[in-house]
């Protein structure tokens, strides 16, 4: 088999067909039916849950049916999207063993989403990796990535916001807007940046896509010959695609996640500290943190780094107290009138918003640590 990696094209499809076929190119890596492929994929509109995701508790389901929104799950975990056709995807499948990509995933994150990082800069888009697997632009998301495995290959993939329908989002999606006001629901919005508006005009997605291309050979130090889905992926996804476009797989019973939404507002010193957050009660950690509030910080982006930090993060006392500490200790974040403990008890005030609970977990993360 040549040494080159795939170059693939499939153009606009349904949902259900994107997310089987990334299952069959995945399956097809695994069993060394193909070579290494870069894969650019583009969708019709479509609200995608992660793997481990409950779709009545992510997605708007009577917005989306009454507004043509396909609903669909990808092979991967991670946070409920977004996609239309001003979304380009793209996605890397490849032996886990592929001399240059790490082992360590965060480690490979971080150099895969540097070739998206090169693909943009081609376009004249200074963008740059947040982890633990966004790509920004200004502190912007320009891309969300995420990955999964088989056997011994991998899938690792992302999109570029062309030119992105943030209205559409929200509304299709159930994130954790619902009890801000006007201003705040504007600085949410604001947390997302497309090609065009960057840009001030949208290139052709040709262009993007060769830049990408470009971007992803020159770190990966690879070459990409253009190539077709071969016989046996065709056969696979006939096999594969009733199951993708069936309520078995899109809904399923992947009632995994208890998530509930908490806002809470923390006066002190230095200001009012608001925190919104998406919480899965059944595994203990925070899915999506927002925060705002009349503070001054420095640096200007630490709310958005820190932000970043909690995506994922365990909300026990103790844990959530160290990856607050953290931070600050390691980005040297300055807030006038307010500590870093200020921001672990508002975490926690929204995790616990009343009674013996909340009080039981400030001690405990007091206890923990050692004060």
């Amino acid at each position: 088999m040549s040494d080159a990696w795939r170059l693939l094209d499939t153009g606009t499809q349904p949902a259900a067909y994107n997310m089987a076929l990334e299952r069959v190119i995945l399956t097809a890596r695994s069993r060394g039916l193909i070579p290494n492929t870069l894969h650019f994929l583009e969708f019709t509109p479509s609200a995608l849950v992660g793997y481990h995701q409950s779709v009545p508790l992510e997605v708007e389901e009577d917005y989306c049916l009454h507004h043509g929104i396909e609903i669909n799950r990808r092979v991967s975990g991670g946070g409920a999207i977004y996609v239309d056709e001003g979304v380009l995807g793209w996605e890397l499948v490849a032996c886990k063993d592929t001399p240059g990509i790490p082992g360590r995933l965060d480690d490979m994150y971080r150099l895969l989403c540097e070739g998206a990082v090169a693909g943009l800069a081609r376009l004249g888009v200074a963008a740059r990796f947040r982890p633990k697997n966004d790509i920004e632009v200004e502190g912007r998301k320009i891309s969300g990535t995420g990955g999964a495995e088989a056997g011994n290959a991998l899938i690792y993939h992302g999109t570029v916001l062309n030119d992105f329908d943030v209205e559409t989002m929200i509304r299709c999606l159930r994130l954790p807007i619902a009890k801000l006001d006007d201003k705040q629901v504007q600085s949410f919005k604001e947390r997302v940046v497309s090609l065009r508006e960057v840009l001030g005009s949208l290139p052709s997605m040709p262009a993007i896509k060769q830049a990408m291309a470009v971007g992803f050979a020159s770190v990966l130090g690879i070459r990409l010959e253009a190539g077709a889905l071969t016989e046996q992926e065709k056969k696979l996804l006939e096999q594969e695609l009733p199951l993708f476009q069936s309520g078995d797989w899109i809904w399923g019973t992947r009632q995994l996640q208890d998530s509930s939404l908490s806002t809470v507002d923390y006066k002190t010193p230095g200001g009012l500290i608001r925190v919104t957050l998406t919480l899965d009660r059944t595994r203990r950690r925070i899915r999506y943190a927002f925060i705002t509030g009349d503070f001054f910080a420095y640096p200007e982006r630490s709310i958005l780094d820190l932000e970043a930090a909690l995506k994922n993060a365990s909300c026990e006392p103790g844990d959530l107290l160290q990856t607050v500490r953290g931070f600050f200790n390691a980005h040297q974040v300055r807030i006038p009138g307010i500590t870093p403990d200020d921001f672990f008890y508002a975490l926690q005030t929204a995790v616990y918003p009343t009674g013996r609970g909340r009080e039981q977990s400030f001690k405990t993360a007091e206890s923990s640590a050692g004060r």
